[in-house]
């Protein structure tokens, strides 16, 4: 897939002045460093500084599960079956390619350099993320906890052979795996961890070769990271991993600074960065569920380094993060998670127990420490919560919790979750990582997902598929169908934004929004229903057609989650009933629906969905493809009053 040049015209066009100045100074940079790098070899880091982040635990007190787990993934990682994002699967030769994607099964190795070399236009299906997983070496840290915490001289071997392959394959600034700064940060950090482990081990095994290895690798990271760092427009949660690997490096081996910015600098770029990116509600502003966890985790490994350094954190930048927490706590359900936005699944350090539910494992530590045995051993404990009722389950059946800033509406209440996307498109100029999500409602019964928001699929390996899960049509926020408002020009670009919808409770019960945009104003309304028989939801929509519209319907999608059987119920006209697993419901459609469509699930592959309609598609997780119902609802442009669907529970 390529970009063409209208991608990159428009892609300058969201850039300021400032920006514009400074992508001409990366230039300048980029051809200066691929003309002649510094000689790396002048100023070693030398030896981490005594005490420095990260500090291990005790090994005395490993939890069972851990020790399990480790036994069970070094296993798997030497016998070449390793996994990305939890839940693709990759059979990974000795030494690894580092080039391949394993989910694509194709190898996409490149000499070239990494400022020339364009990340974006692989081979169709390939996606550059499942090449560059790989080199966030987590499965290197795996082995190192394991020749940490069971002496396994083995894993200590291997991971050090693999990691001078490594060095030999993607020399400084060859190949993809130089190609963006978020990379080398996240590997600077990973780094950190593994330097630490290894110098806790009391096997027997080269210190001096790793000694060497790790000499080499720094200096250019840290150079790379700081010198072409993430800004402007591009200043996302790139930037949080980049300074995180920063910090890590710089508080773990003080000579670094000759390679990147003083620590001083570092430490003020990093709290203003966490006040910019995390709203004051505690919401990530890219609109991406998975990033809001993601870059909280960046941000709490920077600022533990930090106070292993001997330094202390704004008061402002310590609430931010403890609301960052509480947010993602309140929004994420505990059993079966489905993500907003446009993210990947992944994570930054390997330090849960179990990868195939990491998310999990961040969610249970974050809300009771004792839920995720690894985490607390690995990091202690969570923040303390700002308001330890915020995220009560079950909460009151008339408590909403609304977050303003954000843009996110939750309700815990008896045996459902209730989540309403109320929010802005997404973060910056190009709204990089948001979906045509607003007013989109997804619901979950006895801890199960019925309605879901339909997921990210890939970046780059389905360019047709992310369109659609991106769009209106595959969310079901009240929309005319055939409007393209705002314009999507490609992976993350936006050519404009919609308005923050506007809310307000009309009781005690009922949540009302509105989204104005140039073609009309969508509204939605959200009422509680229980008591006399009833426990669900009743939704009411309408859309108010502008003056220079032509456009005779208007729609809405509820797409189910993968696994949901919808069928009518014989005899009751616009009534349906419902399971997933083990809970039932029943859906009544107003009369004023005109049209209903129920597209039952669409046949996929375990790649990528079949040509032919995209109904019905949905992404559980990056490059997870699978099929849910969709039912569409249709109402013409006379309807005058707000259209209704109600979603009942069936008892226990």
């Amino acid at each position: 897939m390529s970009h063409g040049w209208s991608w990159y015209w428009h892609r300058l066009r969201a850039m300021d002045r400032a920006e514009l100045r400074e992508r001409l100074a990366q230039k300048f940079r980029q051809r200066a460093d691929a003309r002649r790098p510094p000689d790396f070899r002048k100023f070693p880091a030398g030896p981490s500084r005594p005490g420095a982040w990260p500090t291990l635990p005790s090994r005395d007190n490993i939890p069972e599960i851990l020790s399990e787990a480790l036994r069970h993934d070094t296993a798997d990682i030497l016998a070449g079956r390793w996994r990305a994002f939890g839940h693709v699967l990759m059979y990974v030769n000795d030494p690894p390619n580092w080039f391949m994607d394993h989910a694509a099964r194709r190898d996409v190795t490149t000499t070239r350099h990494g400022f020339r070399a364009n990340h974006r236009s692989l081979p169709d299906g390939c996606d550059i993320k499942l090449v560059w997983e790989l080199s966030r070496w987590h499965s290197l840290v795996r082995l190192a906890q394991s020749a940490w915490i069971a002496g396994d001289a083995t894993a200590a071997a291997k991971m050090l052979q693999w990691f001078e392959h490594w060095r030999r394959q993607n020399p400084p600034y060859i190949g993809w795996n130089w190609t963006s700064p978020l990379e080398s940060g996240l590997r600077l950090l990973n780094l950190s961890w593994i330097d630490a482990l290894l110098a806790g081990t009391t096997i027997d095994w080269d210190r001096a070769a790793w000694d060497r290895l790790r000499e080499r690798l720094l200096a250019p990271h840290v150079w790379f990271t700081w010198r072409h760092r993430s800004y402007g427009s591009s200043a996302n949660n790139h930037l949080l991993g980049e300074l995180a690997g920063l910090i890590a490096a710089i508080t773990r081996w003080p000579a670094l600074e000759h390679w990147g910015p003083k620590l001083d600098e570092l430490h003020a770029l990093w709290e203003r960065e966490v006040l910019a990116q995390f709203a004051p509600d505690g919401g990530n502003r890219e609109q991406a569920l998975n990033y809001q966890l993601f870059s909280w985790e960046l941000c709490w490994h920077s600022r533990n380094a930090l106070l292993a350094a001997g330094r202390s954190i704004a008061p402002d930048v310590e609430e931010r993060l403890r609301r960052a927490a509480d947010f993602f706590v309140a929004i994420q359900s505990p059993t079966d998670p489905w993500d907003y936005g446009d993210s990947d699944s992944a994570l930054a350090v390997p330090l849960f127990a179990d990868d195939t539910r990491a998310g999990h494992e961040w969610l249970e530590w974050l809300a009771d420490p004792t839920g995720s045995p690894s985490l607390r051993w690995w990091l202690g404990e969570p923040p303390a919560p700002m308001e330890p009722t915020a995220w009560v389950r079950p909460a009151p059946a008339d408590q909403w919790m609304v977050f303003p800033d954000t843009g996110q509406a939750v309700s815990w209440s008896g045996r459902w979750l209730a989540r309403w996307d109320l929010s802005p498109l997404g973060y910056l100029s190009t709204a990089a990582h948001g979906h045509l999500d607003a007013l989109h409602v997804s619901l979950w019964l006895g801890g199960f997902a019925l309605v879901v928001d339909p997921g990210t699929g890939a970046y780059y390996g389905d360019v047709r598929l992310r369109t659609w899960l991106a769009s209106w049509l595959a969310h079901n926020g009240p929309h005319v169908p055939g409007v393209e408002f705002p314009t999507r020009l490609g992976p993350f670009l936006w050519e404009n934004h919609h308005a923050q919808p506007t809310w307000r409770p009309l009781d005690e019960r009922t949540l009302a929004a509105e989204l104005a945009m140039p073609h009309g104003k969508s509204s939605r309304q959200i009422r509680r229903l229980l008591g006399d028989g009833r426990d669900g939801w009743r939704i009411e929509d309408h859309f108010e057609h502008g003056p220079e519209s032509d456009a005779q319907e208007f729609r809405v999608c509820w797409q189910f989650a993968p696994g949901t059987r919808l069928s009518p119920i014989p005899d009751h006209p616009r009534t349906y009933r419902g399971w997933r697993r083990i809970v039932g419901f029943t859906m009544v459609i107003d009369p004023g629906w005109t049209g209903l469509t129920l597209v039952s699930e669409t046949p996929v592959s375990s790649r990528l969905p079949v040509v032919g309609d995209l109904a019905g598609v949905c992404s559980p997780g990056f490059r997870q493809i699978e099929a849910g119902p969709l039912l569409v609802l249709t109402a013409n442009r006379s309807v005058r009053g707000p259209l209704q669907t109600t979603f009942l529970a069936e008892p226990e």
